[in-house]
């Protein structure tokens, strides 16, 4: 009883001190970055206040530095100075150059004076009409500062100049080499300048108490400067010496001093001088006191607050942890857990209960993944055979979470090109990695190029079928781009040709297996459009798919390839070519039309004693072959390789043949006395008897026995004629054993008888 009493107890506790830490850490945190976020604003309002000062003042600065080095030039320029210093007793140019002094004093009061040294006399004029000789003076030292000085120019500090009357006055000086832009120097103009005059300008930019305004020089010395406070010169040193090394303008607080200082920098001058405020913070913290002590009392109310909100929330979480745990114990139980709250954490349990079911749930869903592939090639193979119904398509589409529509859908077929060579040249695994890598060429293509969503499912070993939800009626020169961008990524990636039908777009999914074999019709006229074709069936012809009679064509090449006019040949296939394009045939009538060429020509090969294995080798069957090629222009040049072997070994057949039909002459010549048959023939001249009549026969239009006969018939007349044997004789002698054979063969050939042959040639 009292454990059970102790653990809500602790737990409340436990929950309490976190509710506390995490509603009063927020709201100190939230109280101390507000007061900061304050001190900051205030701070970078006032700095860019002071910089849009210094960025005015330095403006006014800038244009009376450029009018004073505008003066200089000008006087470096005045060709009195060059004319002087050739002709220093010359006392008109010299009343000249004073002149020229005086008016450019007067053209601005900011001028104190203006002086010139020249080199040739050591000569110093001054515009208040005093002439001197440069002795070395403390009061001419600007002559020995810009002599070592390797700048055409230069601007001096502030130092004490005792005028005339005996009273001192700040100056700074602005040097310059004349003439301006020539290499020859012949002197120099020194401007010097009230300093109380700039440090009236910088009074101008005072819109805050206790500001200090400084005009700094590149190297960080201070020319003159405005102060309204004590502020230590070691800390100002050390900012003038840090902004020296900065580019542009900005802003920074310095925290070295107390109070802190807020130190305000604008861009550099045409000198390269810089303007610079520094103010002292007292100020500010004073004003944002108010709203610290605000910031912490707000702080201290929503800190009570949040104590009291917690407790109540430690509460309210109580209960639910208790069911949640009789829960838990409840589930441990149907999932065979062990008790963990053995080891003193009660939480535990729940931990062991939602890990065991998130791991079977990731389990499930793994092996949902997994199946996911197999399961969309799946259902896009069942829409291209239009085996689902309506509401089949529906549950599919919600069981795979597919983000497809009803309506609007087109069917694209891409077929690699080649695929008989294709074949040779690549294993399986390799056609199914291109296959694998075509699908997310795809997939990535319309996923990135359209808004589309899509399945895809592989219809054969070198064709895949994209079923595209185009949701609207998409165009047919839409589709051709996105077909033509898919052809061009295949190319250049997997250098790899592929053609590709599309369907036409239909408004419900149902019709998918309509566009599906639209897209796989027009494919085939890729026979006639040639490879790495993009076919859209709504912009394709109509072909000629009726009876179409090629009788005449294979006549005319059995004729042609018999007489061995491989030429004209030729050219009955590149007419057949021209005659299917232009009746544009369709692709089972091309191939009819090309197997029974091919066939004409394997009968007149056989005819002419040809092996096709022979010719084309033992591995090849000619009519695989022709069903492989995919464009007729494939097709006409594969035909044309056919043509030509047969014509070729017709024509060598016919030299043989000629060879063969004189030696069977010159055998029978030789022979023909003897009791010859047709087979004795054959074997004197080492050729099949078969072979031999047939091919004797075709070229001499006369048998082998009838060749021998007009041989003998021929003798005897000789014999006849030329002596007095009797016919039975002769008849022996030209290789006949019976005298009635060899009158019966004479009377046929001559129309009468040896004997009357002999008598009317004899006359007698």
């Amino acid at each position: 009883m009292w454990k059970q009493w102790r653990k809500p107890n602790r737990l409340l506790l436990l929950y309490f001190i976190s509710y506390v830490l995490v509603i009063l850490l927020p709201v100190i945190s939230i109280g101390y970055f507000s007061y900061r976020l304050a001190l900051y604003t205030a701070e970078e309002e006032i700095s860019r206040s002071h910089i849009n000062s210094l960025r005015y003042t330095g403006t006014t600065f800038d244009e009376t530095l450029r009018k004073i080095n505008s003066l200089t030039v000008a006087i470096g320029f005045d060709s009195r100075l060059n004319s002087y210093s050739a002709n220093m007793d010359n006392r008109y140019l010299l009343n000249e150059v004073q002149d020229m002094l005086k008016q450019s004093v007067a053209s601005d009061r900011k001028i104190h004076s203006v002086q010139l040294f020249f080199e040739s006399g050591g000569q110093i004029i001054s515009s208040d009409v005093l002439v001197h000789d440069y002795q070395g003076d403390h009061d001419d030292r600007w002559v020995d500062m810009i002599r070592q000085s390797e700048q055409d120019s230069l601007w001096l500090s502030p130092e004490l100049i005792r005028n005339y009357d005996g009273h001192e006055e700040s100056i700074i000086t602005f040097i310059r080499k004349v003439p301006f832009g020539s290499r020859n120097k012949v002197g120099y103009v020194a401007i010097h300048l009230f300093e109380r005059q700039l440090q009236g300008q910088l009074k101008q930019m005072q819109n805050m108490e206790n500001m200090n305004t400084y005009m700094v020089s590149a190297a960080g010395e201070i020319i003159t400067s405005f102060r309204q406070a004590d502020v230590s010169t070691g800390v100002t040193r050390m900012h003038l010496e840090k902004i020296a090394s900065l580019q542009g303008e900005g802003f920074f607080t310095d925290n070295h001093d107390h109070p802190s200082s807020l130190v305000a920098y604008s861009s550099t001058l045409w000198n390269g001088w810089r303007l610079v405020s520094q103010t002292p913070l007292t100020n500010i913290y004073e004003k944002l006191s108010y709203i610290g002590r605000l910031t912490f009392g707000f702080c201290v109310l929503l800190g009570l607050v949040g104590i009291a909100v917690s407790f109540w929330l430690s509460r309210k979480m109580y209960d639910p942890i208790k069911q949640l745990m009789e829960r838990t114990r409840s589930y441990m139980s149907e999932l065979e857990l062990k008790d963990s709250s053995k080891h003193g954490n009660e939480l535990s349990q729940v931990s062991d209960v939602l890990e065991t079911a998130v791991g079977q749930k990731k389990l499930m869903d793994q092996q949902f993944r997994q199946q996911v592939p197999v399961m969309l090639d799946r259902f896009a193979m069942a829409l291209l055979q239009h085996r689902l119904s309506d509401t089949e398509i529906r549950d599919r589409i919600e069981q795979y979470r597919l983000e497809l529509s009803l309506r609007g859908y087109v069917v694209i077929v891409i077929e690699l090109d080649y695929a008989a060579e294709l074949a040779q040249r690549f294993t399986n695994k390799d056609m199914n990695l291109y296959q694998y890598a075509i699908a997310n060429i795809v997939s990535e293509l319309i996923q990135t190029k359209t808004h589309y969503k899509f399945v895809m499912t592989d219809i054969s070993e070198y064709q895949q079928a994209v079923v595209m939800n185009v949701f609207d009626m998409m165009e047919a020169e839409e589709l051709r781009d996105l077909a033509q961008h898919i052809q061009q990524v295949i190319g250049d990636v997997l250098k790899l040709s592929v053609s590709i039908g599309l369907g036409s777009v239909y408004a419900n999914i149902m019709e998918t297996h309509v566009s599906f074999q639209e897209a796989l019709q027009v494919l085939k006229t890729k026979l006639l459009q040639g490879a790495k074709s993009v076919l859209i069936f709504e912009t394709a012809g109509e072909m000629e798919t009726g009876y179409y009679s090629f009788l005449q064509t294979g006549k005319q090449m059995t004729n042609n390839l018999k007489v061995g006019n491989t030429k004209e040949a030729l050219a009955i296939l590149e007419g057949l070519k021209q005659e299917i394009a232009l009746k544009q045939l369709s692709p089972e009538l091309v191939y009819i039309a090309y197997n029974r060429l091919l066939e004409t020509g394997i009968e007149t090969l056989l005819e002419h004693n040809g092996n096709p294995q022979e010719l084309f080798g033992h591995d090849t069957v000619l009519h695989r072959e022709l069903a492989q090629l995919e464009t007729i222009d494939d097709i006409n040049l594969w035909m044309t390789t056919i043509i030509v072997k047969i014509s070729n070994y017709i024509q060598e057949q016919d030299n043989k043949n000629n060879k063969t039909v004189d030696k069977v002459t010159s055998y029978i010549n030789l022979h023909y006395p003897e009791d010859l048959s047709v087979e004795m023939i054959a074997e004197g001249v080492g050729f099949n008897a078969s072979y031999l009549s047939r091919m004797f026969k075709q070229h001499t239009g006369r048998t082998i026995l009838e060749n021998l006969t007009l041989k003998r018939m021929e003798e005897s007349k000789q014999l006849l004629l030329e002596t007095a044997m009797n016919l039975h004789d002769i008849s022996m002698a030209v290789g006949y054993n019976n005298v009635n054979s060899y009158i019966r063969f004479f009377k046929k050939l001559e129309g009468i008888t040896p004997g009357e042959y002999r008598k009317q040639r004899m006359g007698i």
